[in-house]
């Protein structure tokens, strides 16, 4: 089975679209001082508007803070199918959120892809074993973007990771309505997440892109069954 995201939307209008075009899974950034970021109290109207089968992903970064409990309560609270960490958040971290979310929320786990593919390898395998499922973006190369930059990266090294690890990995980073259906047929990865590849401006979504992505990412994922 493989899945499409649609990723950073703001506003209902936008998460409904998204749905409508056959998206599996709709995103939101909570994550302060982002292009993209919307409050918790806001996507819970947001994700109330969408369809029971679709899932809700929150993009979160905890880096070494500490894991509040109220933190985990909100995000519960406003129907959350699952957790997105875009941050550099220690293993020990991640394991510790893992154990405290249990079956409720799944876990993903953001795996930067630069030019140094060892490295990217090396993170892959040291968090697949405390999450669900890893997300391979393109990395910031220190400008403190989260994702969302329109940056593709080598897809041979992520069709590598997709080879070497056990556990799901999503594809993203610099993926349009033009080049996803190639970029699923040489990675093959569970699931593909879009954002910036699919809006008219920044925190705005163009419908016709989502839609051509969508059915263009299913497209290739038949292809390749």
């Amino acid at each position: 089975m493989r899945e499409v995201k649609i990723g950073g939307n703001t506003t209902v209008e936008d998460a409904v679209i998204a749905a409508e075009a056959g998206a599996d899974a709709v995103g939101v950034i909570n994550v302060a001082n982002t292009k993209r970021y919307i409050a918790l109290k806001d996507a819970k109207i947001l994700f109330a508007a969408l369809p029971v089968f679709v899932s809700r992903v929150v993009v979160l970064t905890l880096d070494n803070r500490a894991i509040e409990d109220d933190t985990i309560t909100s995000v519960e609270e406003i129907g959350t199918d699952c957790i997105q960490l875009h941050g550099d958040e220690p293993v020990e971290l991640v394991a510790e959120l893992r154990k405290r979310l249990g079956n409720r929320i799944r876990l993903v786990k953001k795996i930067g892809v630069g030019d140094d593919k060892e490295k990217s390898l090396e993170n892959a395998l040291a968090y697949e074993r405390v999450v669900d499922a890893l997300l391979l973006d393109t990395a910031s190369a220190g400008t403190g973007e989260l994702g969302g930059t329109g940056k593709e990266h080598d897809w041979r090294i992520s069709k590598e990771l997709v080879e070497r690890v056990k556990k799901p990995v999503i594809l993203a980073g610099g993926l349009t309505p033009e080049n996803v259906g190639n970029a699923i047929e040489l990675v093959q990865p569970y699931a593909v997440d879009v954002s910036s590849g699919v809006e008219s401006k920044v925190r705005k979504k163009d419908a016709d892109k989502v839609k051509r992505f969508v059915a263009a990412a299913k497209s290739a994922i038949t292809c390749i069954k």
